[in-house]
């Protein structure tokens, strides 16, 4: 009997542990990595930078993530790539406007050193165009 009791609560507990993320204030399902041409419209923004529109939307993303080394006390950002393109660094992203923007990701460090080699200690922004 009371093995039954137990299995009974372990099965409520795992049922109610949901397997999803949290819908997120009404716009359904969000990644905080990717910030989707959906998301861009729902918020309505008049930035005409994309720069502009991460710092409204994601400011996380243009953060410097300290220094590299004790020598180099530089702060490291991340690097920007358009349709997977070296773009440059973030003031780059002052010159591209946010019509032109269909998404926007921030991949981390680990991610993006994988992805586009060394010299990414700050992550990478990758944008894709319409």
């Amino acid at each position: 009997m009371h093995r039954l009791i137990i299995a009974f609560l372990l099965s409520l507990l795992i049922a109610g542990c949901g397997s999803g993320p949290a819908p997120s204030s009404g716009l359904g399902y969000r990644n905080r990595t990717i910030l989707t041409l959906e998301e861009i419209r729902d918020s309505r923004t008049s930035e005409s930078s994309a720069f502009e529109l991460i710092q409204k939307m994601r400011p996380e993303y243009l953060r410097s993530r300290g220094s590299s080394s004790l020598r180099n006390t530089t702060p490291v950002t991340a690097v920007v790539y358009v349709d997977d393109i070296r773009y440059g660094e973030l003031d780059s992203l002052r010159t591209m406007s946010a019509d032109q923007v269909f998404q926007i990701q921030y991949l981390s460090a680990s991610d993006a050193t994988t992805r586009f080699g060394t010299d990414h200690l700050g992550g990478a922004i990758l944008i894709t165009t319409k």
